[in-house]
């Protein structure tokens, strides 16, 4: 039913269907990508991010503007993934500010909605670039502030929100030469146009509610896990006795973000292992602490507790806790994310606190990434994203941890790799990041996958299945042999004057014994360099090649 302004259950029903027009077009999202490689693709990362907030907002009791905004706010926020994923996180964070105090929203406030979420994803990018979601979303609200200050109705708000978003959209390709080339349009701004499709036939009474989507009914890739640790790592040293977690919940209008960080600093000083996230909606704590009663009393000066739950660890783990009690706690610690065994063992060999499974296809999250920083016994911890489309979901968990985050902007495994080597732990984290940054431009990288589509790049045809040799951003080598792919990107890559090591990790698809006569072959070819061989284990790169 159309409704001149959007109550709680209406906005809670346009968020259920953005995410099942996501589901339902995820793959013709992820066909506008432009390299034709499995990757992390935008309608996987948008839907997967989405799934996190139909989790949260089917949650809600009571069904209120404010209440489901926050709650998508929050969802998005935990469970973005990728660039796509992350940008799409803030533009719901931000669209939940000026709900707080909102019972119904008309075309005013939506537009205000809309600015503010493009403001709060602008912040997010450290150098935003035009062409993408982000220009599609900006021209989007403008124009929709411009149209309320106008005085039109929320009707005729979403109306001009679709036909200034295909028009921005359309000329996407004129602003990134990239799009342009490959003859298609931005994936994420195109995401987001399927969202506000749904957001105006909800509003318009168009929706058919049994056909919305419930957080069940996603399919697709599975959310990466938490990480593999090493043993040591899997219990805390306990000084404080009580694990103590609860929700403020309807927190009193005076309450500020600034008393929420005085709920922190305060809640800091008798306890530690402190997470204290959310805003005046809802805020989640986390504290361990040998007075559980005073941080609940602290916390009732700002709201209603919720959930509370307090644990005697030393009762739990009173064993343990005498052979924990002896260790010293990490000066710092690195996690890295790496798909496939082999390269899970060989970065923990080389120091990682902790691995983090993901890479293509398996983008973590925002609070996957931030679960392995907080199990990282260790105030100040390194990640390494080793992926391009990783680097701002691991970005955003310095909102989430009261610990140093040192996001070190690794592309690859092999520079995630010479960053580990150019690691000292008798140096301060700051310097050692300064180093690890300074390391990762000695190393080139190949990778050695297949085409999963036809399509023509750099005056190349290419066909579905045809095996593909990556550097530097290009398409440097194709043809039907992985092997000869391999040794023909070498060949580009490898530069005798300047380079004298070549590092293959061969995946899971690739046989040791296959490996083995590519090694003999490249230093036969590459006289005077060591070639060394590793099993990386790592699904979809048949290989992947390090120059140094």
């Amino acid at each position: 039913m159309k409704e001149n302004k959007i109550d709680g259950a209406s906005l809670k029903e346009c968020i259920l269907a953005a995410a099942a027009a996501l589901e339902a077009n995820k793959k013709q999202l992820n066909d506008l990508n432009v390299f034709p490689v499995p990757d992390g693709d935008t309608g996987t990362n948008m839907s997967l991010t989405m799934k996190s907030v139909v989790k949260e907002v089917q949650a809600v009791t009571d069904i209120t503007v404010k209440n489901i905004s926050a709650a998508a706010a929050k969802g998005a926020l935990k469970g973005a993934r990728g660039n796509s994923g992350v940008i799409l996180s803030q533009l719901y964070r931000g669209f939940a500010v000026p709900l707080e105090k909102c019972e119904l929203i008309d075309s005013n406030t939506m537009a205000a909605a809309l600015r503010s979420g493009v403001d709060m994803a602008y912040k997010a990018v450290m150098k935003p670039k035009e062409g993408t979601i982000l220009t599609v979303a900006r021209v989007i609200a403008d124009t929709c502030v411009n149209a309320a200050r106008a005085g039109k109705d929320i009707y005729e708000l979403t109306d001009i929100m679709l036909s200034s978003g295909k028009a921005i959209l359309n000329k996407t390709p004129e602003m990134l030469p990239v799009l342009k080339k490959a003859g298609v349009v931005d994936a994420g701004g195109q995401g987001l146009l399927f969202i506000y499709t749904a957001y105006q036939r909800v509003i318009n009474g168009e929706y058919i509610p049994d056909e919305i989507m419930t957080a069940e009914s996603f399919e697709g890739s599975e959310p990466a896990g938490e990480g593999e640790w090493p043993a040591e790592n899997d219990l805390e040293n306990i000084t404080f006795a009580y694990c103590t977690e609860f929700f403020i919940e309807n927190l009193f209008d005076f309450v500020t973000e600034k008393d929420i960080d005085k709920l922190r600093r305060m809640l800091g000083n008798i306890g530690d292992s402190l997470v204290v996230v959310g805003d005046v909606n809802l805020v989640k704590v986390h504290v361990h602490t040998n007075t559980p009663g005073k941080a609940l009393q602290y916390a009732l000066q700002l709201g209603e507790l919720n959930g509370i739950k307090i644990e005697n660890m030393v009762i739990q783990h009173r064993e343990l806790m005498a052979a924990r009690q002896a260790e010293e706690q990490l000066p710092q610690g690195i996690v890295a994310v790496a798909a496939g065994k082999g390269l899970e063992e060989i970065f923990k060999d080389i120091g990682a606190s902790g691995i983090i499974p993901g890479g293509q296809t398996m983008n973590p999250s925002t609070e996957d990434i931030f679960n392995a920083v907080q199990k990282v016994p260790a105030k100040s911890v390194i990640v390494l994203p080793n992926n391009s489309n990783i680097f701002l979901a691991a970005q955003q968990v310095n909102e989430l941890t009261e610990k140093e985050v040192y996001v070190v902007p690794t592309k690859s495994i092999p520079q995630g790799i010479v960053a580990m080597l150019a690691y000292n732990p008798e140096h301060e984290a700051q310097e050692n990041f300064q180093d690890m940054c300074a390391a990762i431009d000695s190393v080139k990288t190949g990778q050695v996958t297949y085409a999963v589509r036809d399509t023509e790049m750099e005056n190349k045809i290419i066909k579905e299945g045809d095996i593909l040799g990556l550097y530097n951003g290009k398409i440097a080598a194709s043809g039907q042999d992985i092997d000869e792919t391999a040794f023909e990107l070498l060949q580009d890559m490898y530069d005798e004057k300047e380079n004298d090591l070549i590092t293959v990790y061969y995946g899971q698809d690739v046989s040791e014994e296959q490996a083995e006569k590519l090694r003999e072959r490249l230093e036969e070819q590459f006289d005077g360099a060591d070639v060394e061989l590793h099993n990386g284990g790592q699904p979809l790169y048949y290989y992947i090649l390090s120059v140094e």
